[in-house]
């Protein structure tokens, strides 16, 4: 069961993806199901906030800049072909995307 505002929604589980949830309850690692559900997906939030925010720091380093500067400077090239720039905002840009994705999560 899943609460959505004032709605609730059913949700299957099969068994033996629930079981390992309910034997975390049961050794006292959580108070109920949906706190666990809710730790474990903060706790995966977390560890790829920490991901992409090494993968962006990477990029920073690379350029010595912050995504939104190095957004403007392709920007500011269009038409010009530095291949690997070019490469490297999309990867640069899907990590910022995936990072704030993530974020909500917290």
């Amino acid at each position: 069961m899943v609460l959505l505002g004032d709605a609730i929604e059913y949700v299957k589980v099969p068994r033996k993806i629930f079981e390992p949830i309910s034997d975390m309850v049961k050794a006292g690692l959580y108070k109920d199901e949906q706190e666990a559900l809710k730790r474990l997906v903060h706790d995966q939030a977390e560890q790829k906030i920490d991901y992409y925010g090494k993968k962006i720091a990477e990029m920073e380093q690379k350029y010595g800049m912050d995504f939104s500067a190095f957004e403007n400077r392709i920007q500011s090239r269009a038409g010009e072909g530095d291949f690997e720039e070019w490469d490297d905002f999309i990867l640069w840009e899907s990590y910022v995307t995936a990072s704030r994705y993530w974020e909500q999560f917290l």
